[in-house]
């Protein structure tokens, strides 16, 4: 029963365990850290090395309490910056090294961003309504909308243009557009596509040079050149890669002002010393003309007003035309190639109503325009221009 009498009485032998503990303590060359009471968060001992508990070992910072956001270890000695709160948006760790990277924006903000293969941040793209710069895509300095003055360059109608400081820039993108004014109003105009300028200070009879337009629907606005410069007419027209065009301003049937879309790419096959020639009736709303060869052979029968015939092969040469009001015989029939010394019909020309003479070159495309009326300070009279 001597062996049990601690089962009996409830109580255990502690005087021996308190002499060995301290038994090994002093074996150690000390006493151990207690752990601390609950609630008091001073450091405690990081892992489970018996050995590092011994008097002299390091105590580690301990973990925060909750809320309070303070450093945590990362296997190291040395605290690390601690991850932000919830809607601080401070630094985080970027995984590949030691030093912080520019955080994320918070949404709406539009701070940098990190681009992904280099150490500087890029600009953001811009809020929607913005506008900001973007990247263009392609390095192209010439954006969607402006236009080049081929006439600048030194080179001449048909050749690209070239410029300083600025890449090469495929055509197959772009066609060509020039401006004719056939309106009779007394007063210059203004004609810019896409609010750049196009042909400036534009009379009547004056028509631009060629200039690029890029593939796309585009909106033609004609201003006065002087005084309020008031838009006087605004339409939006599709532009072709590849295609060259003149529009034609002339007065409107109804009153104001009108302009007429008149493409000048065609006829490229042609024969050897042979060109192309096309008439054109740009003059006033009702009328109607026919076009003959001096001889009385017709050419084009019946072109009504802002309507423009279709092209026909000429014989290389210089040649005199006669515009007569369209008859209503339909006997008569047309030539199908324009030539020199074409048979004359035994007729003759009546109803004449304007002569001119037109130089057609070998390889090259001609529209004789008819402008002007019979009742202004512009007369009837035929602008012949090369397409």
């Amino acid at each position: 029963m001597a062996e049990n009498d601690s089962h009996y009485n409830g109580l255990t032998d502690t005087t021996v365990n308190q002499d060995s503990g301290q038994a090994n303590a002093a074996q150690n060359g000390g006493s151990v850290m207690p752990l601390p009471s609950l609630d008091e968060g001073t450091a405690a001992y990081p892992g489970p090395d018996a050995s590092s508990a011994a008097i002299g070992a390091e105590p580690v910072i301990p973990l925060p309490s909750p809320g309070e956001g303070g450093p945590v270890g990362n296997n190291a000695s040395t605290p690390v910056t601690p991850l932000p709160f919830p809607g601080e948006g401070g630094p985080v760790y970027p995984g590949n090294g030691a030093t912080p990277v520019i955080p994320l924006p918070f949404p709406g903000e539009g701070g940098p961003v990190y681009p992904g293969n280099t150490d500087m941040p890029t600009i953001p793209l811009p809020f929607p309504g913005e506008g900001g710069p973007v990247y263009p895509g392609n390095g192209s300095t010439i954006y969607p909308g402006n236009h080049i003055h081929i006439g600048h360059v030194g080179c001449g109608n048909g050749c690209f243009p070239v410029c300083q400081n600025c890449q090469t820039i495929s055509p197959q993108y772009y066609g060509r557009v020039r401006f004719l004014n056939a309106s009779t109003n007394s007063f210059n105009v203004n004609i810019s596509i896409d609010n750049t300028t196009y042909a400036a200070n534009s009379r009547f009879g004056s028509i631009s040079n060629y200039d690029w337009i890029i593939d796309g629907f585009h909106t033609i606005t004609v201003r006065r050149a002087n005084g309020l410069r008031s838009i006087l007419l605004q339409q939006t027209f599709p532009f072709t890669a590849g295609q060259k065009v003149t529009f034609v301003l002339t007065d409107a049937v109804s009153g104001g002002l009108d302009l007429v879309r008149v493409i000048d790419t065609g006829c490229n096959n042609l024969p050897s010393n042979s060109g192309c020639f096309r008439f054109a009736n740009m003059t006033y709303s009702g009328s109607s003309y026919d076009l003959l060869l001096t001889g009385g052979s017709t050419i084009f029968r019946n072109i009504g007003y802002q309507k423009v015939s279709p092209y026909k092969q000429a014989a290389a040469g210089s040649y005199r035309f006669t515009i007569t009001s369209s008859n209503t015989y339909g006997f008569i029939q047309e030539l199908p190639v324009i030539v020199l010394g074409a048979i004359t019909n035994s007729f003759g020309i009546s109803n004449a109503v304007l002569t001119f003479d037109a130089n057609i070159s070998a390889g090259r495309n001609y529209t004789a325009y008819a402008i002007g009326n019979t009742w202004s300070n512009y007369n009837l009279q035929v602008l012949t221009v090369a397409d």
